[in-house]
């Protein structure tokens, strides 16, 4: 199973060795500048996305978690293609240009189209672990992975620090 959220999962965090590390706090992730524009995931569509999605991911994790308590879940392409997880959660970013036009339904359900089929098109092509977002260079916040262990599934803490995947 593989589900897709059309919100920030992943954070960068800035670095707290250097002393103007908190400089570069709320920028825009690598990939989300497109045409020369940045649209941060901090700011106002991003930020709202954030907050709405993180409860609604924190409440569907937690109904799947209730109704199927063995489920272990990854952020990781290749831990749930090896079968060592049966719960892939991954970011959609459907924005600018990416953005579907409605045909005979809401823009919420053209997007969720256009992120599913974006998905299975990676899916079929085996490029499930190349990430069009990234927080690198900072480091990441996996808020995926922090909703997962706040659902009570199992999932490698590590993954709290690790990226997680974002396909536009």
């Amino acid at each position: 199973m593989a589900l897709g959220f059309e919100a920030p999962i992943v954070l960068p965090v800035s670095p707290v060795d250097q002393v103007d590390g908190w400089k570069t706090l709320g920028q825009a992730r690598s990939g989300e500048t497109v045409g020369g524009r940045s649209r941060p995931w901090s700011a106002g569509a991003g930020s709202s996305a954030l907050a709405t999605g993180l409860v609604q991911m924190a409440w569907v994790l937690q109904r799947v978690s209730a109704d199927l308590p063995e489920v272990s879940c990854t952020t990781r392409p290749h831990t749930w293609l090896s079968g060592r997880a049966n719960l892939f959660l991954w970011e959609a970013f459907v924005s600018g240009t990416a953005k579907p036009v409605p045909a005979g339904t809401s823009q919420h359900a053209a997007d969720a189209a256009a992120a599913a089929a974006t998905f299975a098109e990676r899916l079929e092509s085996g490029s499930l672990d190349e990430a069009d977002v990234v927080c690198a260079p900072m480091s990441s916040f996996n808020l995926a992975a922090a909703t997962a262990v706040y659902a009570q599934m199992t999932i490698d803490v590590d993954e709290l620090h690790l990226p997680a995947q974002v396909y536009r």
